[in-house]
């Protein structure tokens, strides 16, 4: 079977972002009510896998390879059987 997943790695709370703040202030300068804005990476993949279970696993297992556990996040957003 092949899964589409959607992969999302993000900033811990309390961790600056000057990406984020610049995005923010770019924002806000064309007069759009934000805050906080906080910017992470999105990662589509399809994968390979006998089951959604191993899927996830696998994804997981991308996510741990791909983030920096001092600073960020990850978060299997989703997994979808393909057609």
């Amino acid at each position: 079977m092949k899964y589409h997943i959607t992969l999302l790695i993000e900033l811990k709370d309390g961790i600056l972002d000057p990406q984020g703040r610049a995005v923010e202030g770019v924002l806000q300068g064309l007069q759009y009510p934000v805050e906080n804005v906080r910017v992470g990476r999105v990662l589509e993949m399809e994968v390979e896998a006998p089951s959604e279970a191993e899927a996830r696993a696998t994804a997981h297992n991308i996510g741990k390879a791909l983030s920096n556990p001092v600073m960020e996040v990850f978060v299997v957003e989703a997994v979808k059987e393909m057609a």
